[in-house]
């Protein structure tokens, strides 16, 4: 049986930005099935007490150094949002939850990078940009905003933002294998490590 590696994100968080870029290169000649959960990062913060590493001077001040190192790492754009982080994500964060395979992949990929790369930053809730990015990438914008509302994709955002705290993540980006809790890009290679493991008995 093939394994998941399930990737627990929020738009706001730019690390997991990275992290989506990263992904392939810790994949490569893994057999494992990708999910995607976004994730609402303001619930899993204030569930947990956890702070935003801007809200701390020093991780701030090291935070923008890192975040151009590890793009740099991995051969992606960065540059800040301004929007930053005063974002509403959850209209994206509820695309995404019900969107499926290349529609998915092709719209969480298109949001990243109008986020934290793009020249012109997006506002995750002015859904006439949204609109905007998502047909010059090839997507439905029409549809896409329609699923922003859609009850179906907000229950599916809750789900999986109560699941990821159930099993532990208190940010983003987070990653299971199993119930195997990894947090952060810098981790993948052990996720990876886990994924080429034997399976358990059982």
């Amino acid at each position: 049986m093939t394994r998941k590696l399930e990737f627990c994100f929020d738009f706001i968080s730019p690390y997991s930005y990275v992290a989506f870029h990263a992904l392939p290169h810790y994949l490569k000649g893994v057999e494992a099935q990708l999910v995607y959960r976004p994730v609402f990062l303001g619930a899993i913060m204030k569930n947990t007490g956890n702070r935003p590493p801007g809200m701390v001077p020093a991780k701030a001040t090291y935070m923008q150094k890192d975040l151009q190192r590890s793009c740099d790492r991995y051969g992606i754009s960065f540059r800040m949002n301004p929007h930053f982080p005063m974002m509403n994500t959850r209209p994206v964060l509820r695309i995404a939850c019900a969107l499926t395979g290349s529609d998915q992949e092709s719209f969480i990929r298109t949001i990243f990078h109008h986020v934290w790369a793009a020249p012109e930053p997006l506002k995750t809730d002015e859904l006439d940009q949204v609109k905007a990015v998502c047909e010059a990438a090839g997507l439905d914008g029409t549809k896409m905003v329609a699923l922003s509302e859609d009850t179906n994709a907000k229950s599916a955002m809750i789900a999986n933002t109560e699941n990821a705290l159930e099993r532990g993540a208190f940010g983003t980006p987070s990653f299971f294998v199993g119930d195997t809790l990894f947090f952060g890009h810098d981790r993948l290679d052990y996720a990876a490590e886990l994924l080429k493991g034997p399976q358990p008995v059982g």
